[in-house]
């Protein structure tokens, strides 16, 4: 079972209200080891592999029951109490323009244990 879920993507088209929610289902010490890709689908109503915009979450804590809005805009990332008791981490993309179509996108988290990377 992954410790993080995506729960559902709203305010699609609006760049003010646009973001996706990620629930929390298990204590995760770094959000960093997390990639959330949109993609969209194929005729045949799978996934594509096409992915079109991507966003590596940050360096943060998060407990079981807290929530991840990861909005579309630019804004200041924040944590605050929410009225469940439990924490909303809210996180920005800092693009200009909406990602998801009203219909036919596919939000996609991807739990990144380890990478590689090099200087091309």
């Amino acid at each position: 079972m992954t410790a993080l879920k995506v729960h559902s993507v709203d305010g699609k088209g609006d760049l003010a209200k646009e973001c996706v929610w990620l629930s929390v289902l298990e204590d995760i010490p770094s959000l960093q080891y997390y990639v959330l890709c949109d993609t969209t689908y194929t005729d045949d109503n799978h996934i594509s592999n096409e992915l079109r915009h991507t966003f590596w979450l940050p360096k943060i804590a998060a407990k079981k029951g807290d929530w991840v809005r990861l909005m579309t805009k630019d804004g200041k990332n924040t944590s605050s109490a929410n009225d469940k008791g439990s924490t909303t981490h809210t996180l920005h993309w800092k693009l200009g323009k909406t990602v998801w179509n009203k219909d036919g996108d596919a939000a996609i988290l991807f739990p990144v244990k380890t990478w590689n990377t090099t200087r091309a």
